[in-house]
């Protein structure tokens, strides 16, 4: 049997880009993109991942490719102009410097944001139905902005790739508009991109044909796709391992990065972001069920929070990437830790949802364990000894004294 070192510090190569182990973060919204631009407290966030040994870092869930998909509402990161590149240099520069790799998610949000932010353009989708978590009504995509949005995706995979990304991943995951295509429970076309599962796997794979002739085919690219939508009248396991295979069969990706659920509603957020009330690892069949049927590497994540199931799932070979988003969130330097043999040391996320709460009522990511996470820029993970050995006296033990007892005491 693998340790847990064995199992989780091995190389992953992906085309020419190697990755110096197998755990990493996924793409998320944390609410620190300001002005549509990942600016230095965004960065020095992911910086601190890399500092502390996680081999890939994903950021900007939800990045906004075109201007009706605003980036606004979620604080969050706008690739559909050049202004962008320049931050993307600076942050692959931040990252690259302490050996991690830097990829970033792309999205055409579809129906699920508002139309009241931003450009105020109309929300659009395949076909005119409601969206529950934004309420939002779209316009029926017309030919003409199906072009629109493909050539949008081709544009800002440029930019990416300009800017020193590593990569991209393109979200078919969650109620965007990839998935909204796929999905019979929104896609109600009769043209050629509706009715059957293969021609509602259409725009996606124009989509990612832009995205490659824009990149080259030596640029890493891939999907982040729900494994069974666990919705009636929505995307079935088997038609999300058959969009899984079609899209991996043609080439069009370098990986794929599944989960669990979709999210358009209240209940659907909650399976999908699963909380303490779940077991670990909920989710890990529907992954290990499209790594049997696909040729390319398999990325996961949904509440793996402690290193012997991240293990787990790589040695048994369900996975090839175990991503520890909110575990990172909790402590940035768990690779580090394991590394050196310190896993007692590790703050091991307990799954509160302090940091999702926050992010769902307007506000930005900060955790309920660790106070530095999201103030890098002022506050250390790592707790410098002082020059002069004192001897304080706390008075107080409620989470501000027990905080200010552990850092006087490192």
């Amino acid at each position: 049997m693998l340790s847990q070192a064995d199992a989780l510090l091995k190389p992953l190569r992906i085309k020419s880009m190697v990755i110096r182990n197998r755990v990493m973060s996924t793409s998320h919204a944390p609410g620190y993109g300001v002005d549509g631009k990942p600016q230095e407290r965004y960065q020095l966030y992911h910086a601190e991942k890399a500092k502390g040994g996680i081999g890939l870092t994903m950021f900007g869930g939800s990045s906004s490719v075109e201007l009706d998909s605003p980036a606004t509402p979620w604080s969050q990161i706008a690739v559909s102009d050049d202004s962008v590149i320049p931050y993307f240099r600076q942050f692959a520069e931040r990252v690259h410097g302490h050996g991690a790799r830097l990829m970033i998610q792309l999205t055409h949000m579809g129906r699920r944001t508002r139309w009241d932010t931003d450009a105020w353009l109309p929300v659009i989708a395949p076909s005119v139905r409601r969206e529950p978590a934004s309420r939002s009504i779209p316009k029926e995509m017309e030919p003409e902005d199906i072009s629109r949005v493909v050539r949008a995706f081709g544009a800002a995979a440029r930019r990416c790739r300009e800017g020193g990304l590593d990569g991209l991943e393109i979200s078919g995951a969650h109620g965007h508009l990839l998935d909204q295509f796929w999905s019979p429970s929104v896609n109600h076309r009769h043209d050629a991109y509706g009715g059957s599962l293969e021609h509602r796997m259409r725009f996606g794979i124009e989509v990612l044909s832009a995205i490659r002739e824009a990149t080259g085919d030596d640029y890493v690219v891939g999907m982040r796709m729900s494994g069974d939508e666990l919705l009636k009248g929505g995307l079935t396991q088997d038609d999300c391992i058959a969009i899984a295979e079609a899209y991996a069969g043609r080439g069009l990706i370098d990986f794929v990065n599944v989960i669990g659920g979709q999210a358009r509603d209240e209940m659907a957020h909650a399976v999908s972001l699963p909380n303490m009330a779940f077991p670990v690892a909920p989710f890990l069949g529907l992954a290990s069920a499209i790594k049997r049927a696909v040729d390319i590497p398999v990325f996961h994540a949904q509440r793996i929070t402690d290193l012997a199931t991240a293990a787990r799932a790589v040695a048994e070979g369900h996975i090839d990437m175990v991503a520890m988003t909110r575990a990172h969130i909790a402590d940035p330097h768990l690779v580090h830790k394991l590394a050196e043999g310190r896993e007692d040391d590790i703050r091991q996320c307990v799954g509160a949802g302090y940091c999702i709460d926050r992010i769902y009522v307007g506000g930005d990511a900060l955790c309920l364990q660790n106070a530095a996470t999201g103030r890098e820029a002022t506050m250390p993970h790592d707790i410098p000894p002082a020059e002069v050995s004192r001897r304080v006296v706390i008075v107080g033990a409620g989470v501000a004294g027990l905080e200010a007892a552990r850092v006087c005491a490192l």
